[in-house]
Order: C-alpha cells, then structure tokens, then sequence
C-alpha cells in the first residue's frame, strides 16, 4: 500500500463526501499533506477563497504540499479543490441564513 496512493477510482464528489472518505481511512495522506487537510476540514473558506500560496503560508508548509492536497483527493488540481471548498461554504451559508 503506497502512502501516496491518490483517489482516482472514486473521488470525492464534495466536501462532506471528502471529510467521510478522510474519517473512514480511506484516504492516507503524509503528515504535511494531511495537516493541510485538517486545515481545510476546519476552514473550507480559507481553501475556498485563497491562493494555494496563502495556504501554504497559513499551514506552515510548501505550496507544493497544498498542490498534492489536491492530486492525493483525486480532484486533479488546487482550482477544483477550491471549487469544492466554495460550493461547501456556499451551501452552509444558505443554511445558517435559513434556519429549519
């Protein structure tokens, strides 16, 4: 089993599908990698609406790492990962600003 093994087969096709993958184990990520993670599981917005620059910034490591975030999911790239990230924040603020 490669700690790198990315998720081609079934992708995440968004954020809370993403965080099952991630709480079921099936998705291994190298510690730096998986810090990244955590962050975004944390703060969807802050993938959402940053660049992978100021990610990397934020989280202490390389945008390099935020970049293989991305291919690790599956997503292919740090703009589909953002687009995931946003529609997720979209989604929670339609919920927060109407109340069941």
């Amino acid at each position: 089993m490669s700690a790198m093994r990315p998720l081609r087969d079934q992708r995440p096709q968004n954020f809370q599908e993403l965080k099952q993958f991630i709480a079921e184990g099936r998705i291994f990520l190298p510690a730096q990698v998986e810090q990244v993670a955590r962050r975004m599981l944390e703060q969807p917005d802050m993938i959402a609406f940053e660049s992978a620059a100021a990610v990397a910034k934020n989280c202490g490591v390389s945008q390099t790492t935020v970049m293989r975030l991305s291919s690790l999911l599956g997503i292919g790239s740090y703009r589909g990962l953002k687009k995931l990230c946003a529609s997720y924040v979209r989604e929670r603020s339609k919920g927060i600003s109407h109340p069941h």
